[in-house]
């Protein structure tokens, strides 16, 4: 075997690593845990987190939300201190039970027990079925009313973008890897 043949069968070897690594994170961002769901026209919920870590307030009903500033969302602990909500980008678009859903919010939960979310106005919030977020286009909305909302788990955007990533590059080096390496396609002989 020449030297850029073993370069590439390493090329394919690592492939494996990054695509087995990719395809775990793609797993646990599928089976995060649902800690509670209710309608989004009720004002004020009382939540127990039985765990702490990463969690995601979750819009179902729709593929694309946003909102024209006036809807707001708080979180406060039994002792009154405020969580913060930051907004996820980009809004993560998923698909369970035949619904789909978008994460909004991304917070974490220092301590276990139990926290209040508190909902205001929302009237402020668009929805479309639309994914890219066409509705200056075409200015179609869909109805809130059966709109829900979702608190679950939630994996790191950072994990999310490697996992994807990891996919392409890993079947790709794993493909181009073993196919240089082994059979040599490139060989002038």
């Amino acid at each position: 075997m020449t030297p850029l043949q073993l370069l590439f069968i390493g090329i394919g070897l690592l492939s494996i690593i990054i695509l087995y690594y990719s395809i775990h994170f793609f797993i646990k961002a599928h089976k995060c845990k649902t800690v509670i769901e209710f309608p989004v026209n009720s004002n004020t919920h009382n939540l127990e987190f039985k765990t702490s870590g990463l969690f995601s307030l979750c819009f179902i009903g729709t593929k694309n939300i946003s909102s024209d500033g006036s809807f707001k969302a708080m979180i406060y602990s039994s002792d009154f201190a405020s969580i913060t909500l930051k907004p996820t980008f980009p809004n993560w678009t998923f698909k369970e039970k035949g619904v789909y859903g978008v994460e909004y919010f991304k917070f974490k939960i220092k301590k276990t027990g139990y926290y209040t979310l508190d909902l205001k106005n929302h009237n402020g919030l668009k929805t479309s079925h639309f994914v890219l977020p066409l509705n200056g286009l075409s200015d179609y909305q869909t109805d809130n009313s059966h709109l829900k909302i979702r608190i679950k788990q939630a994996v790191p955007s950072s994990q999310r973008l490697f996992s994807i990533l990891g996919l392409v590059l890993g079947i790709n080096g794993l493909t181009w890897g073993i196919m240089i390496g082994v059979f040599n396609i490139f060989s002038a002989a």
